[in-house]
């Protein structure tokens, strides 16, 4: 099942199921993922299929989409992607389970892609 891994304000990591594309972020109560940050466009990216994974495209939001640090318009996701919008850290997972609180938490907030070893624990590389 393909997840998101929400960096929230609180300091705690919330699991987000990604079950039907296309799923909108941003800071509308419309969106699928709403994020209450002002640097969050109102409607700021939206989750596609992509053949048999997933890709994030930018709804030409004020402030970018960043992923594995790099601003994009459009890419490819892969498992263990680091996602940034306005202020939050996402971490995207391709497979596996829901995971512990704990360990949620410790793999959004690792800088850059994850290492192999969390990969395969996670359930899997792709």
């Amino acid at each position: 099942m393909t997840r998101l891994i929400v960096l929230q304000k609180s300091g705690s990591a919330k699991q987000i199921n990604i079950t039907a594309t296309p799923f909108v972020v941003g800071r509308a109560d419309s969106c699928d993922l709403v994020l209450d940050n002002p640097l969050v466009s109102r409607s700021h990216a939206v989750f596609e299929a992509a053949g048999d994974g997933m890709s994030i495209r930018d709804l030409e939001s004020h402030n970018g989409t960043f992923v594995n640090g790099q601003r994009i318009e459009a890419t490819v996701l892969y498992n263990g992607d680091e996602i940034r919008i306005g202020n939050y850290q996402i971490r995207f997972l391709a497979r596996g389970s829901p995971i512990a609180a704990a360990e949620a938490l410790r793999l959004v907030t690792v800088p850059g892609k994850l290492a192999d070893i969390d990969l395969q624990r996670l359930g899997g590389k792709s």
